[in-house]
């Protein structure tokens, strides 16, 4: 009798050592389940709970936005696509990289993260984390190549035509596997980008084959550009569902299957990035033509995966971000039509809301973007934040909620918002002034509500160069949020001190500290 009843008390223990270990990896706040969506150039006044005006019906959007903080200054960590997710992953500018300012990583160059380099996803791997990428990497991958002598070029020849040269059939030699995600799939780049394939762990799930003529001919399909290599059934339509759906997977299996431990899913849409080509159930659902019904076909599948998290009960122990890595292209009527579909501006929509500008630019239409940040556990819903932010800042923010000291060579350009997150304390910045960086490789700087223009000087070096001519444009962005009136020469000294920021930020090689 006695051994029987130590026995049942044996396994009872168990099994609430068992419990107790699966809700400590659901319900601890200090570790919590993590997703970030990342959409591909959306503009701050395609939401609607973000823009009254917009002519694009958003709900699921909307829905997040009133459960969830609404950062209203977030600023991608660069214009466009690389810089923006080499600094969201990072917590560190681009323009410190090979690439330098305003560069842009060719089709098929390699890794732009520096081998020794630490991410968000290798962070959260080495604290117990299953991690996860799906959708748009665009942070270059090294394939392997037949010819070795053409190794520089491809990785600064941003048409590479060789596609001979590149060995498919073998997986890629670094990707994002190699940074901290345990499960990636998704594209090399945009929708548009070489190869046109799935890549699942570094390898290509179908060898590119067709051109983009014989794709076109055989899906009747745009793919965006006239030189491609595509995968059979490598289609538009088939995309975005394609994505949405391991998006949905990948958390389904991660608590299916590790009950015991977080995951952090990174998942990088490709919408409403060109081509404009939304699936037909999608077609004529909006108020703003192909591009708006578009991102009518993102908030849908932004609602599928939220309603995962809900139907597996995890929604509030789950950190969820949603934003964009830049603002909108410029789609006013009779620009360059071959490339970019979806004229807005005609159905009186606006996707920048009530800033100018567009992708690549410094403007803040270029840079500034939906921030939402849903954690039941612990923020409060429903309420907004006009502390400024920056994409770096995800990092050291993620590090203080998991308790994880980061040296000084980790997220050097990143300081932690988790305090605004709480409540506690919302500043208009945690930092002293953030960088911003044009594509043709020009700088701005942004101190409080003031934002300094910095022309002339395109390299980091010609910054440091005295001799180098510079002119600037100084905006009171609390005054003038559409950057109308030049004030520069009411402010010498404002300028001087935003000035001698920038160039310690490039001396340095960091930002936070100081």
């Amino acid at each position: 009798m006695r051994t029987l009843s130590i026995t049942l008390i044996c396994s009872l223990t168990l099994v609430l050592l068992s419990f107790s270990s699966e809700v400590s990896a659901t319900t601890n706040p200090r570790r919590p389940h993590v997703v970030i969506i990342l959409a591909d150039d959306m503009g701050l006044g395609d939401v609607t709970a973000l823009n009254k005006y917009s002519q694009i019906p958003t709900p699921n959007l909307d829905k997040l936005a009133r459960q969830s903080l609404s950062f209203t200054d977030a600023h991608a960590a660069g214009s466009y696509c690389v810089p923006s997710r080499y600094g969201l992953l990072t917590g560190r500018y681009m323009w410190r990289t090979r690439l330098g300012s305003g560069g842009n990583l060719a089709n098929f160059a390699g890794t732009l993260i520096e081998p020794d380099r630490k991410t968000i996803a290798n962070l959260l791997q080495n604290a117990g984390y299953y991690t996860g990428l799906i959708g748009k990497w665009h942070l270059g991958l090294d394939w392997k190549l037949r010819d070795q002598s053409e190794r520089e070029q491809i990785r600064v020849d941003l048409n590479y035509q060789n596609f001979n040269n590149i060995d498919f059939a073998s997986p890629a030699l670094k990707g994002p596997k190699d940074y901290g995600f345990t499960y990636s799939f998704g594209t090399a780049g945009s929708a548009e980008m070489n190869p046109a394939t799935f890549i699942e762990n570094n390898r290509v799930t179908v060898i590119p084959t067709l051109t983009s003529a014989q794709a076109k001919a055989k899906y009747g399909e745009w793919y965006g550009r006239d030189d491609n290599i595509v995968a059979e059934d490598y289609t538009m339509d088939r995309l975005v569902p394609t994505l949405s759906n391991k998006a949905c997977e990948f958390v389904e299996t991660a608590v299916r299957t590790k009950p015991d431990q977080p995951f952090f899913l990174y998942y990088a849409m490709t919408t409403p990035h060109n081509p404009i080509v939304p699936h037909r159930e999608f077609q004529g659902k909006s108020r703003a033509g192909t591009y708006g019904d578009f991102v009518f076909e993102l908030d849908y599948h932004v609602g599928k995966l939220l309603q995962k998290l809900d139907d597996l009960g995890i929604v509030d122990n789950t950190l969820v971000i949603f934003t964009s890595d830049n603002g909108p292209v410029n789609r006013t009527k009779g620009y360059f039509q071959r490339w970019v579909r979806g004229d807005t501006m005609i159905y009186d929509h606006d996707s920048n809301g009530p800033c100018v500008g567009w992708k690549g630019g410094l403007e803040e239409g270029g840079h500034r973007v939906p921030f939402l940040v849903r954690w039941p556990a612990v923020i409060k819903p429903g309420e907004q934040c006009s502390t400024t932010i920056v994409f770096n800042d995800v990092f050291p923010t993620l590090a203080e909620i998991l308790d994880i000291p980061l040296d000084d060579n980790i997220a050097e350009d990143g300081v932690s918002f988790y305090q605004a997150l709480k409540g506690e304390s919302r500043p208009v910045s945690f930092h002293k002034a953030i960088i911003h960086n044009h594509h043709n490789g020009t700088f701005a700087v942004r101190q409080g509500p003031y934002k300094l223009m910095v022309h002339g000087p395109k390299t980091i070096d010609e910054v440091l160069n005295e001799s180098v001519t510079a002119t600037y444009t100084l905006y009171d962005l609390g005054e003038d949020i559409e950057e109308t009136t030049d004030i520069s020469k009411q402010h010498p000294v404002q300028i001087s001190q935003m000035l001698i920021l920038l160039k310690q930020y490039v001396k340095t090689g960091r930002s936070k500290g100081s």
